[in-house]
């Protein structure tokens, strides 16, 4: 890719992030933003909500939390770029709900929507939030042939043959499905269906046979139109092109790439030059540069040494520093990402930054790039740090951590409002 466009949109990133981290220093205290922890225990599960406090970073729970999320075991969810909707993903319930997004961290359910396969493990949406991608760990197909192998309550292994394309349909064990959002309402459309499978949602196997087993992370990237899904089973990332006015989705040539032992999470850079994914059992970041169609190539040193069992990683808007819970360590790695190569040095005290008890998730608020927050699923807590501008090490937030619900699984903000946070383009 070239880099003098991508270098305009970095430092174009830099400057208008570096406006918003500035403007708080000499004024009042107010609400930057909200909070949502998930909590899966309770059946159904739970919201809690906060405000964030837009000096301290602080989060203060709202009078009216927790809420239901509408469904069994809540495990990710998405905000518009508007911040006026709340995607829910329930995995046992096999549901996405949606929520109106009011003052004071309130929530108001919309609409709930069934999955076209099982079991949904993760989703987002992409920076113009014109559609919501929602891995399901089983394909609607998948899910006929254990059907069919039900005897007398036991369940067969199913046969699954790999694909000969373009040959459709094809039983698959994961898919991903694309939903069109309203710009008015937020609704949900129907899921764009797969034009080689037949399916209403996308498989996880590309243009080899090799099939997409345990689908656990789902990225979309800026400026390029691409998306990865991190897959468990096969120790891959798949690779597709996102056609926009259609929501369809192609799976690029030589898809898939192998990510470690067992990839854990995944995310991109802002400007979509670079593709990170945590390897839980080796302990490690793998990073890869995006190529002009989409292929991944690994970055060069890698992978990158992280602390015990990563879980989750998080960039920063402008792109400069990336974070990683490791969630056996109750630390937040950080690193600082080289501007032209995007590989990751450790920061100097990386392993300093303390969690609550086994930390699941990241989240960082948007409007002014400065608050960090960890859901810790082992202590029932919500962990807060603040992020230095200028060497991207982090601060604990004053109270923390918070209380949350029973076993949160993972956090999402939303701002407050408008904030100074512009749109860049190329």
């Amino acid at each position: 890719m070239k880099w003098s466009q991508y270098g305009r949109i970095t430092l174009a990133l830099m400057a208008t992030l570096s406006l918003g981290l500035s403007v708080t220093a000499c004024n009042p205290s107010f609400t930057l933003g909200f909070v949502y922890a998930l909590s899966a225990q309770a059946s159904p599960g739970q919201i809690s909500t906060y405000t964030i406090d837009s000096v301290s970073g602080a989060l203060t729970p709202a009078a009216t939390s927790p809420y239901s999320s509408g469904g069994k075991f809540p495990v990710v969810s998405a905000v518009d770029n508007r911040a006026k909707w709340l995607y829910v993903v329930n995995e046992v319930s096999n549901s996405i709900v949606q929520f109106n997004i009011g003052t004071g961290a309130t929530l108001q359910q919309a609409n709930v929507y069934s999955t076209p396969g099982t079991y949904p493990i993760s989703a987002t949406i992409d920076a113009q939030s014109r559609y919501l991608f929602v891995v399901d760990t089983f394909a609607p197909a998948f899910n006929a042939q254990i059907n069919a192998g039900l005897t007398g309550g036991t369940v067969k292994a199913p046969v699954v043959n790999p694909p000969s394309y373009p040959a459709a349909p094809v039983p698959t064990y994961g898919c991903v499905v694309v939903y069109p959002i309203s710009y008015a309402d937020g609704s949900l459309g129907a899921p764009v269906a797969d034009p080689v499978s037949g399916q209403n949602c996308f498989p996880l196997n590309g243009q080899q046979g090799q099939q997409g087993s345990q689908p656990v992370g789902i990225t979309t990237t800026g400026f390029v139109n691409f998306l990865y899904v991190a897959d468990q089973g096969t120790h891959s990332v798949y690779g597709y092109s996102v056609d926009y006015a259609t929501g369809v989705l192609t799976a690029i040539a030589n898809n898939n790439y192998q990510s470690g032992v067992k990839p854990s999470a995944i995310t991109s850079d802002p400007t979509g030059r670079f593709v990170y994914v945590t390897d839980a059992y080796s302990n490690q970041l793998l990073g890869y540069d995006v190529q002009n169609d989409g292929s991944l190539q690994a970055m060069l040193y890698g992978p990158f040494i992280t602390s015990l069992y990563p879980d989750a990683v998080l960039i920063d808007p402008r792109g400069l520093y990336l974070y990683v819970a490791n969630f056996n360590a109750n630390i937040i790695g950080t690193y600082s990402l080289n501007a032209v190569s995007g590989a990751p040095a450790q920061n100097p005290g990386n392993q300093s930054n303390q969690t609550g008890t086994g930390p699941t998730c990241l989240t960082m608020e948007l409007a002014y790039g400065r608050f960090l927050y960890t859901s810790n699923l082992l202590d029932n807590t919500v962990s807060g740090f603040e992020l230095d501008p200028h060497t991207g090490d982090l601060t604990a937030v004053l109270n923390t951590p918070f209380a949350a619900g029973q076993s949160p699984t993972c956090v999402q903000t939303a701002s407050n409002g408008s904030h100074p946070v512009q749109a860049i383009g190329p």
